[in-house]
């Protein structure tokens, strides 16, 4: 009789998780530029095989040398978007003709060398960290079962689906089109997290507006299966409305936005309000083609961290995730193998420094075995 037993991913060549850690040696980092002044929590953009960057990120940990600001040991948020399996080498339109990266491995190559990063990274998370996987429709379902076996699946927080939009005309022959990703959310032992909003504007005619002795406008909805100790709170904040018929209905405030009422609406796991690449502003377009939107970045950060925490993104490709960090007053490690990328990261850095969001500098690195 089965009771308890985890599910795992099996595959020709799948080693332990000791001997993958254990085989590999940590990497040597070679600072090569630095933007501002550094220090002990300078952030890293690493050029190199990030497995032996994690491996060598892993022995600062262990040593006391990788903490957030407020004192705690490891890595507080961790976003991957990894090579979704495509087969594929992919080149931007640049003058020194470098690819931005190759997407060849497939099958059971891509899930195991995805396993012993993520074997590292579950090591880097500090006890209350988050890691979000980015995928596609071709490896979420393999990676799901693999984040369980390392994870926990008493960990799996949510499977997010960012449904971006705008390429039904792509669409293969005889399948509907392919038009989101799926974003998986673990969390280490416990996890921050900050509830996000969107504002939804309303006419202060519309129906159901209400607006009370004090001035503050609002709508109601029914009691639901709130308890009375619920329903005592809420009346102790003046969240309670009763009808003509005494029946109890909750309030839920609205911001005045000039001739607008704001309502604002916890987001949920479908993602449907950010627009890809393809719909970014010119000044935000760096023509990397894996470039993901900074809105995206943004929520994901300030859902799971907070100021000063140390996000980290082991395939950072244009540097979106670095650059929100930055922004966020976050500290940020990013590691990625192309020097394209590795360019088009640090040029978008020195200008999110040179334009004054942020005073931390960094340093870029080059990783050798």
């Amino acid at each position: 009789m089965l009771k308890n037993e985890r599910c795992s991913l099996v595959y020709t060549g799948k080693l332990d998780e000791r001997v993958v850690i254990d085989s590999l040696q940590p990497a040597r980092l070679k600072e090569l530029k630095t933007v501002g002044k550094t220090g002990n929590n300078a952030n890293m953009l690493i050029r190199g095989d990030n497995l032996p960057v994690l491996k060598k990120l892993l022995a600062d940990k262990e040593a006391g040398r990788l903490v957030n600001a407020d004192g705690t040991s490891g890595v507080r948020l961790i976003y991957l978007d990894p090579p979704f399996g495509t087969r594929l080498s992919f080149k931007m339109d640049a003058k020194d003709g470098l690819h931005a990266y190759h997407d060849r491995l497939t099958g059971a190559h891509y899930i195991d060398a995805l396993r012993a990063r993520l074997i590292l990274l579950r090591g880097l998370l500090s006890d209350d960290g988050s890691i979000y996987l980015h995928l596609d429709w071709k490896m979420s379902h393999y990676m799901k079962v693999m984040m369980d076996e390392i994870f926990g699946q008493e960990n799996f927080l949510n499977e997010i689906i960012w449904h971006y939009g705008g390429r039904g005309a792509k669409a293969a022959s005889g399948q509907f089109p392919r038009n989101h990703d799926a974003i998986l959310l673990y969390r280490n032992k416990a996890h921050i997290f900050n509830r996000q909003y969107l504002g939804k504007r309303i006419k202060k005619g519309a129906s159901g507006v209400q607006r009370d002795d004090e001035g503050r406008w609002f709508k109601t909805a029914p009691r639901g299966d709130y308890t009375d100790a619920s329903i005592a709170s809420l009346s102790r904040q003046g969240r309670i409305y009763k009808t003509r018929t005494n029946k109890l209905r909750i309030k839920y405030f609205l911001r005045e936005d000039g001739e607008w009422l704001i309502e604002d609406k916890p987001i949920g796991d479908v993602w449907d309000d950010i627009p890809d690449a393809m719909h970014l502003s010119e000044a935000e377009k760096t023509g990397y083609p894996t470039q993901k939107p900074l809105v995206l970045l943004e929520r994901i950060i300030n859902t799971s961290s907070n100021k000063g925490d140390t996000v980290l993104d082991a395939f950072c490709g244009s540097g979106t995730t670095l650059v929100a960090a930055a922004r966020l007053g976050r500290r940020w490690i990013g590691i990625d193998s192309g020097p394209l990328a590795i360019k088009t990261a640090q040029t978008r850095l020195k200008e999110v420094y040179i334009k004054g969001h942020t005073s931390v500098s960094f340093s870029t690195y080059k990783a050798d075995r």
